[in-house]
């Protein structure tokens, strides 16, 4: 492992602790060659393909909230930090760092050459681009910032801004983003002000929302910032080779920048991103791979077997995702919280998990093991098993709860899952039709098909999966923060746990937000899953982030 250049005011025990909680992500091979002078490595100067899955809603770093998105992203912009094939942070567009004697001052020093891939002219009134580089400042990352907690931007990952002094504020409105504890002395200094000590915030840095923005471009795009290859100006490791590279219907096109001055010089050529099957199939990531369709894919797990007797490379990314029973609290019925207990205790618990996926594991909890507080398990600390108990009876108070509710029936109920988990959900309406009537329906569909609707609200319940962008804690319970998604949840009292929560310093807040969605009954966990990606024999060096945050090509290359 390399020495990181960066001092901080902390003692080697919180260092340490600092290092081993950012420990997040999976590589593909423990293989990241560093480049430097005019020796090449031979797996070097190639271009690599991979299959985003679909085409990026949008490369604005700020909005970008999908996988495909958050990859090509990556790609194109660089935030203050990396993270490695372990978890640990590097030097990105930050050289340097130091950290107040109370944990609460970052100041970050970015690279004298770090650059724009573009920049923008202006003469005699007219504003256009060039493809001349222009300088990084500190205060792109100032703009950034403040545009992500700016309610008027709208950006699904304002939340994770909240550690930074007034974001919460800001983000409700009720303080201007010109009052973020964020600012620029000077043209390389950063300066970043939080609400108190945590160990997550440098590892929040490397995320896609966190990235700069160039104002001038950003305001020349007129709304379009992000949308096409022209609307983009990242400062990168790789950049579109032309205006037209971003194909929305078959690929995009990414060669390796020339205005790039990080930690490493990126390895790839170019990088070949795939949005549809049209360009490339991968029906079967398996025989995709084998072929050399696609140097990556995703896997599903009923592959495994036959991506190991190709002799493929195989990764997994352990309990990646939570699955579980979860309910839209804006529904006229669900936003009972006596009736969704009714429903969760109600439940045949040991039926149920014995219906579970291949390659899942039962989930005791909505925060699973692999996830970090202080640098060690959340779970080992906190205990486990606070979800609700079955309770059989609990089907007597219906008759009383409708009265209550001004019903003379249960109304019709249609609960959404994905094909492939009908056994498990039969089992579940097969129980409460039996106990409580005829009123359950099933409506299965993609994964893709239900994360939609759940997005737009039309839904009354779902078995769908948690996948939030980090692992720690507070990563999975700020998606029940007041309207978000997936449970459009609004309590002014679980919002203040989450604050008492996210201020970093308190396991006791953290068990007390947790047992509180538990409680309510907002989120019932059944089963974690791992996420596998197959990949050629040869190839070396892809960092595969945890929960979704995407993949760093920077040092990806393939042997001969």
């Amino acid at each position: 492992m390399k020495l990181l250049p960066f001092s901080a005011s902390f003692s080697l025990k919180s260092f340490l602790l600092r290092m081993i909680s950012m420990a997040l992500c999976l590589s593909l091979l423990f293989c990241c060659c560093a480049c430097s002078g005019e020796s090449r490595p031979e797996n070097a100067d190639q271009t690599i393909t991979f299959h985003l899955g679909e085409d990026p809603s949008s490369l604005d770093p700020q909005i970008a909230d999908s996988f495909a998105s958050r990859v090509a992203v990556e790609a194109l912009y660089e935030g203050l930090v990396r993270l490695d094939e372990n978890g640990d942070v590097y030097p990105g567009a930050a050289e340097s760092w130091d950290v107040s004697t109370d944990g609460r001052q970052y100041t970050f020093h970015l690279r004298k050459d770090a650059q724009w891939s573009k920049s923008i002219v202006t003469e005699d009134g007219e504003t256009s681009v060039s493809s001349t580089p222009s300088p990084l400042t500190a205060d792109d990352f100032v703009f950034a910032w403040r545009r992500a907690v700016d309610p008027t931007t709208k950006s699904p990952s304002a939340s994770s801004f909240s550690l930074i002094k007034n974001a919460s504020s800001i983000i409700s409105g009720s303080l201007s983003p010109d009052q973020l504890g964020v600012s620029a002395t000077d043209d390389h200094t950063l300066v970043v002000t939080l609400e108190s000590p945590t160990e997550d915030f440098l590892r929040l840095t490397a995320t896609t929302a966190f990235m700069p923005c160039q104002e001038d471009f950003f305001l020349w795009t007129s709304g379009r910032y992000g949308l096409e290859a022209k609307y983009v100006c990242g400062n990168g490791p790789f950049a579109f080779s032309n205006s037209y590279a971003w194909d929305h219907e078959e690929a995009m096109t990414l060669r390796r920048s020339s205005s790039y001055h990080g930690e490493n010089e990126p390895l790839p050529a170019s990088l070949k991103l795939y949005v549809s099957t049209k360009a490339a199939d991968i029906s079967n990531p398996v025989t995709a791979v084998s072929e050399e369709t696609v140097d990556l894919a995703s896997l599903p797990s009923s592959l495994l077997d036959s991506a190991k007797e190709e002799e493929l490379q195989v990764y997994t990314l352990s309990m990646d995702a939570v699955w579980g029973l979860g309910f839209n609290t804006q529904d006229s019925l669900m936003k009972n919280v006596d009736i969704r207990k009714l429903f969760v205790q109600t439940l045949p618990r040991e039926n149920l998990l014995e219906n579970l996926p291949a390659n899942a594991t039962a989930a005791n909890d909505i925060i699973p093991s692999t996830f970090l507080w202080n640098g060690e398990s959340y779970r080992k600390q906190a205990g486990s098993n606070f979800y609700l108990k079955q309770d059989d009876s609990i089907v007597n108070t219906l008759p009383a709860l409708l009265k209550k509710l001004k019903l003379d029936t249960m109304p019709s109920i249609t609960v959404l899952g994905v094909t492939g988990l009908q056994q498990m959900l039969n089992q579940m309406l097969i129980t409460w039709n039996g106990r409580m009537g005829n009123y359950f329906n099933l409506e299965t569909m993609s994964e893709d098909e239900m994360n939609k609707r759940i997005a737009d609200g039309d839904y009354q319940a779902a078995v769908y999966a948690l996948r939030p962008d980090g692992n720690t804690p507070i990563d999975i319970l700020s998606l029940f923060a007041s309207d978000s998604t997936p449970a459009l949840l609004q309590s002014s009292e679980y919002d203040r746990l989450l604050e008492a929560a996210d201020a970093g310093d308190s396991l006791s807040a953290l068990v007390d937000a947790e047992t509180w969605l538990n409680q309510q009954a907002i989120f019932y966990p059944l089963y974690y899953t791992d996420r596998y990606y197959v990949a050629n024999p040869t190839l070396t060096g892809v960092v595969i982030h945890s929960a979704d945050m995407g993949i760093d090509f920077i040092q990806a290359g393939k042997l001969s």
